[in-house]
C-alpha cells in the first residue's frame, strides 16, 4: 500500500510540474510574441509617431485634458467587433525606446478593473512599465467598444514621451 501511494504522489507531482512549466512557457511566449522594444532616436521616434498620428485623423476617445472619455459614443450598426488593442509609446525615461504593444481585445477585458473600466493610463500598456504609467485616466471598455475602431488616447509629455493607443 505505501509502494502505490508513493508511486501516486510522484505521478501526481510530475504531472502538477508539467502544469506550471507549460503555463509558466506559455505566458512567457505571450509576453515575448506580443511585445517589441526598440532603442531609438527623438527624431525617429517623433517620425513613428507622426506616421501613426497620420493614420487618425479623428480625435481621442480620451480627452487628456478632462482624462475621459470625450463624448458619449454610438457605434453604428455595421460596427465590426474589436479583436486588437495596440499601444505604442516613445519612453524617455533611461534609454529612449519605442515599446509597441499589440493584445487580443479579450485580454485587455482581462487587464481592466473589476467594473470594466481603466484609472491609469498605465493599464493600458499591459506589459511594460513606462513614464505614462501614473497618468490618471477615467475609461471603460465599455465606451472603447461603443466607439468602435479607432484612436484611444494620446499623450505627449513635456519632456518629448509620446503614449499612443487604439483599437481595432
Amino acid at each position: 500500500m505505501k509502494t502505490m501511494t508513493r508511486s501516486i504522489v510522484r505521478i501526481t507531482s510530475f504531472f502538477t510540474a508539467v502544469v506550471v512549466f507549460a503555463t509558466i512557457g506559455a505566458g512567457l511566449s505571450f509576453y515575448l510574441s506580443h511585445r517589441k522594444v526598440v532603442v531609438v532616436s527623438t527624431q525617429t521616434a517623433l517620425a513613428k509617431f507622426a506616421q501613426l498620428r497620420a493614420q487618425f485623423p479623428d480625435q481621442p476617445l480620451v480627452d487628456m485634458s478632462l482624462r475621459r472619455a470625450s463624448e458619449k459614443p454610438v457605434a453604428s450598426p455595421a460596427s465590426a467587433p474589436l479583436h486588437s488593442f495596440h499601444t505604442v509609446i516613445f519612453d524617455t525615461r533611461g534609454e529612449q525606446r519605442i515599446v509597441s504593444i499589440t493584445v487580443p481585445f479579450w485580454f485587455a477585458r482581462r487587464c481592466a478593473n473589476r467594473n470594466g473600466e481603466f484609472n491609469w493610463l498605465g493599464e493600458l500598456t499591459f506589459l511594460d512599465d513606462t513614464e505614462f504609467d501614473p497618468e490618471p485616466i477615467n475609461l471603460s471598455l465599455d465606451q472603447i467598444e461603443r466607439r468602435g475602431p479607432g484612436l484611444v488616447a494620446y499623450l505627449k509629455h513635456p519632456s518629448g514621451g509620446q503614449f499612443l493607443s487604439w483599437v481595432d
